[in-house]
């Protein structure tokens, strides 16, 4: 697969991903600092790095984070990492 056409794929995955990531994100009140947050069985480590918001599994290495994303308006959001596997998936549909 070509890096264009994972990044295409990658792109529609976020925004199908975004509304369950928000739901998840107005629970809570992020702060600068790495924290886990317990959603019924899952457990997620999120912070706001600046204007930038990152998350990852709890059970996952800390030192880079699976998501990251910078809301710029209601209607735009602006994806810069995003190493989202099947795992990730599960549980964030499993904590809602």
């Amino acid at each position: 697969m070509r890096f264009v056409d994972k990044q295409k794929k990658d792109i529609q995955d976020f925004k199908r991903l975004l509304p369950y990531l928000l739901h998840l994100i107005h629970k809570v009140h992020l702060t600068d600092k790495p924290k886990v947050y317990h959603f019924n069985k899952s457990d997620f480590i999120m912070r706001l790095n600046g204007d930038i918001i990152e998350m990852s599994l709890a059970d996952e290495a800390p030192i880079f984070p699976t998501l990251a994303f910078r809301d710029l308006s209601p209607a735009k959001t602006d994806l810069l990492y995003y190493r989202i596997g099947q795992d990730f998936r599960s549980k964030l549909i499993e904590a809602i």
